[in-house]
């Protein structure tokens, strides 16, 4: 037999099983794990549930299932949140601009990657910002052209040559450029991946080479 105390163990026991079980396997709100084409995945949420938000959200999984990013992915933690400047850290982050055009958001989101993979390389990357410095002696900032500081305006011609060498994989040489040479921010920088060889040089030089 099995008394009244040990029934009401038992019972709590099983109690508190079930209720792991539910709390372990519920998903955080407005969040979801996607595939990247390979062994790696990405969890994306959104911040504040609006269509736009869960439509970029969607359109961005749907991109992750389409093309081989894994080689590419450099953090899993991505949110998408309206009308931000998309940027890399602390947590990647894209907005919802790119509704209706695929390799842009594509872009951005392998943009945003790739600064993971410069800050995992510093040595590298101080190598080549300081070739920079003596090919561009003057460099533009903010205002569409460059980006936010010279620092990050030399920084770019590694992150953006980067996201030519990712894109080019992902889509081929003349969407890649296309998609780049579309851009509306950082167009000097872009203008000197796409045409001057001198920053794919550099970049090579010091290994800043995708996989």
């Amino acid at each position: 037999m099995v008394d009244h105390t040990t029934k009401g163990m038992l019972t709590t026991a099983i109690t508190l099983f079930f209720t792991t079980a539910l709390l372990t396997d519920a998903p955080p709100a407005f969040a979801s794990r996607s595939s990247s084409g390979g062994d790696e995945s990405v969890a994306i949420s959104v911040k504040n549930g609006t269509e736009d938000e869960l439509q970029t959200k969607a359109q961005l999984e749907r991109l992750l299932e389409a093309y081989d990013l894994a080689p590419f992915i450099h953090t899993h933690a991505v949110q998408v949140v309206a009308s931000v400047i998309p940027h890399s850290h602390p947590v990647l982050t894209v907005n919802t601009q790119y509704l209706d055009r695929d390799l842009q958001l594509l872009t951005t989101f392998v943009h945003e990657q790739l600064h993971w993979f410069a800050n995992e390389r510093d040595a590298q990357v101080e190598a080549a910002i300081n070739e920079f410095r003596k090919q561009f002696t003057d460099v533009p900032v903010r205002g569409g052209e460059g980006a936010r500081d010279v620092y990050s305006t030399y920084l770019h011609l590694i992150v953006c040559d980067l996201e030519l060498q990712a894109m080019t994989a992902l889509v081929g040489k003349d969407a890649a450029r296309q998609t780049l040479a579309e851009a509306k921010h950082y167009q000097w920088i872009y203008r000197q991946v796409l045409e001057n060889p001198v920053v794919r040089e550099v970049n090579t030089r010091h290994g800043l080479i995708v996989p």
